[in-house]
């Protein structure tokens, strides 16, 4: 029999591995998806997928939930809306390999709002694996490239991805200080999945990016299941527990296994290059969150 102990930990590795196949799957079709439909679309399929296991639920504790009815719409703005909309905007400009690197920057937006924002402390070493992850980012963002370098000419699409990775760092954060004790972890879900989808709509009314339709085919209906059952419902079901069990310290850790799992993926679906940037991109960042997870020393 599994020890208790260590399911929190082997539970925490779908979520990298299930959104590492997010992005992937994400580039495949991004010639085929807008960003906001894609992400409303997944969605809205999930929350569909979800309804008949958590409305029951949702009702039986719906009192909890008027009672913080607020909270958890931020929440689910944060990593309902916004993260999966962001990400599918950055995939149509930039690489799966350098999406998931660049989200091994969240537990660094983690640790530096933590100390600026709730004055939680934070050591010089830490303070220097920060300024190494930095540099691991300016890597991947330049490519080591003199003409980007010297024009300053950015992937648009990485922007968006570190925009992305700071929304989630900002909703890992928040999880530990917004989610209600005494809500379940299905209806908590079930209903950022509601809230979350409803204030899409008006977004892809909007049109703000001027999108043009989702292109449906075999390949983009086959994409559209698997992003609306495994990175949506079963990896946000493990995130929370994990996170609940391990906290956003330790529970954040794991993102870093999806730099690993994407590259692979990329490599063998997309056919992606893995590049000297990347690796030196990638150890940057590694190296730079263990010495910012470092305490120092009395």
């Amino acid at each position: 029999m599994m020890n208790k102990k260590f399911f929190p930990y082997l539970v925490m590795i779908l979520p990298p591995l299930f959104w590492a196949g997010n992005f992937v799957v994400g580039r495949a079709v991004s010639d085929q998806h807008a960003p906001i439909g894609l992400s409303f679309s997944r969605w809205l399929l999930a929350s569909l997928i979800l309804l008949p296991f958590v409305i029951k639920p949702i009702w039986q504790q719906r009192q909890i939930i008027k009672r913080n009815l607020a909270k958890i719409f931020l929440l689910s703005v944060l990593s309902i809306s916004a993260f999966n909309s962001f990400a599918y905007i950055a995939l149509q400009t930039t690489t799966a390999t350098n999406a998931t690197l660049l989200n091994s920057f969240i537990p660094i937006f983690i640790l530096v709002i933590s100390g600026f924002f709730l004055k939680e402390n934070i050591s010089r070493i830490q303070i220097l694996g920060v300024l190494v992850s930095l540099a691991g980012v300016f890597v991947i963002l330049t490519r080591l490239d003199k003409t980007v370098i010297s024009s300053l000419e950015v992937n648009q699409g990485d922007l968006w991805m570190l925009v992305a990775t700071l929304d989630w760092a900002l909703y890992s954060i928040l999880l530990k200080y917004l989610r209600p004790k005494d809500l379940n972890p299905m209806p908590f879900l079930g209903v950022m999945m509601i809230m979350g989808t409803l204030v899409l709509i008006p977004v892809l009314a909007l049109n703000p990016f001027n999108e043009a339709s989702i292109t449906w085919s075999p390949e983009m209906i086959k994409a559209l299941a698997y992003i609306a059952i495994f990175p949506s419902i079963v990896s946000y079901l493990a995130w929370n527990y994990g996170m609940q069990k391990l906290g956003a310290s330790l529970g954040g850790q794991f993102i870093h296994l999806m730099p690993l799992f994407g590259a692979l993926m990329a490599v063998a679906f997309l056919g992606e290059k893995i590049q000297l940037y990347h690796l030196i991109g990638g150890i940057c960042i590694a190296l730079g969150l263990w010495l910012s997870m470092q305490k120092a020393k009395t």
